[in-house]
């Protein structure tokens, strides 16, 4: 069979490329800004006090991923995203030539910026807007790359590495890590308004779009699921971690970095399987899966297929909520109301260590099996009780003020 050129492919795919393309481009490179403060040097006299500093004035300037969710709702995204790009590579320049520790945390503000203008939020509503037949391997794409956390890929044998062998070769390191971010930027901004065809028209108000007949409803439900997706997730790393610190045989250590690939492809997987199956369905049967996942070692003596098994599994839920929203969520406004859900779903993380530890202290870590099944069965209750069907067809845009009929929501 003949293969598909480039300019006959599938426009959702076109998209796809060129998303992950620049989103690699700007996390390798913008890694870089993260691993200039851990490199060895005197210049900056860091403190613990002061490392925490640059970090929270990074987190400072992430805050503008509000600004960034209402921009990419009313206007194209290129120009914003090119703009990340820009301050990333800023922020890498700032960062490397400072010897002040007030430049140092001007860098990690600007990074901060950066990473909210041109960051997965960013991507994940572009993707969602501009895509059709395959949103869910799109979404699990990014999933893929974002869950696997270059900058930890880095961190042995990359810039650091690098940055220690001599102040020439740090500095070209610097600077290819610069032109990959620029890369990035250049790509997004020159090729995204060719692939991507959002509307960005007048469209209706937030609160008309509240307004449809269980809208509210279901942009809870979808939150509730969310949450608890990021509430397994949670119970799943400490079980991948003792398994493999105390289990395995021979001393072995799986690297945390493959698990997280592991479960980067488990994203990947289950967003294509979305593109093809109802996914609601799938979120079912991804709790089902995690129970055999989790007690693998009973029947098979292996306890170590459970760390290959549950990341796979679990990958799921970090795609798959994602789609769901593109299916629940107005189009309009998915940007500034996936941005709230996203930060629901993150009390998951403390809720899930929470109620593992509560678990595990009474029943020790030999229950963890009960623990995922209530977990699991929980997941699957919360995903069965989806609220009832509005008048109107969810995940479409309401109609233009002024036009004829109500084809909304």
């Amino acid at each position: 069979m003949a293969a598909v050129s480039l300019p006959n492919l599938h426009p959702d795919l076109k998209l796809g490329l060129l998303l992950v393309a620049a989103a690699l481009l700007l996390e390798v490179g913008s890694s870089g800004t993260f691993e200039a403060l851990l490199v060895p040097h005197d210049r900056l006299d860091l403190s613990g006090l002061r490392y925490g500093l640059l970090i929270a004035a990074s987190s400072l300037g992430s805050l503008f991923v509000m600004g960034a969710g209402f921009w990419v709702d009313r206007r194209p995204p290129h120009g914003l995203m090119a703009a990340g790009a820009l301050l990333l590579s800023l922020s890498l320049v700032v960062v490397n030539i400072s010897r002040g520790f007030g430049l140092a945390l001007a860098g990690m503000f600007l990074y901060g910026v950066g990473g909210a203008f041109a960051g997965p939020l960013v991507f994940y509503a572009v993707a969602v807007k501009g895509s059709g037949r395959f949103r869910g391997t799109l979404l699990g794409a990014l999933g893929l790359l974002f869950n696997v956390r270059l900058r930890y890929w880095t961190s042995d044998a990359g810039w650091s590495g690098w940055t220690s062998a001599g102040e020439a070769t740090g500095l070209t390191v610097w600077w290819v890590a610069v032109s990959l971010v620029l890369a990035g930027g250049a790509l997004l901004l020159v090729l995204l308004p060719r692939c991507f065809s959002g509307n960005h028209g007048p469209g209706p108000t937030l609160r008309e779009a509240a307004a449809v007949p269980g809208a509210r409803a279901r942009i809870a439900w979808v939150s509730v699921v969310y949450l608890f997706g990021a509430i397994v997730i949670t119970a799943r790393t400490p079980k991948l971690q003792w398994v493999t610190l105390t289990v395995l045989s021979d001393g072995i250590n799986t690297d945390i970095r493959y698990l997280a690939l592991a479960g980067g492809l488990g994203a990947l997987a289950w967003g294509v399987a979305a593109d093809f199956f109802p996914v609601r369905r799938l979120l079912i049967i991804l709790a089902l899966l995690l129970l055999p996942a989790a007690g693998w070692s009973w029947p098979l003596d292996d306890p170590g297929g459970s760390v290959l098994l549950l990341p796979l599994v679990g990958g799921g839920l970090i795609s798959l909520p994602w789609v769901l929203m593109a299916e629940v969520l107005p189009k309009n406004h998915f940007a500034k109301l996936a941005l709230p859900v996203a930060l629901a779903g993150s009390l998951g993380s403390p809720l899930g260590r929470i109620y593992l530890g509560s678990a595990l202290d009474v029943l020790g870590m030999g229950s963890f099996f009960w623990i995922i099944v209530a977990e699991a069965a929980t997941l699957a209750g919360v995903v069965a009780l989806r609220p009832g069907r509005s008048p109107v067809s969810p995940g479409t845009d309401l109609p233009q003020r002024g036009s004829p009929g109500n084809q909304g929501w």
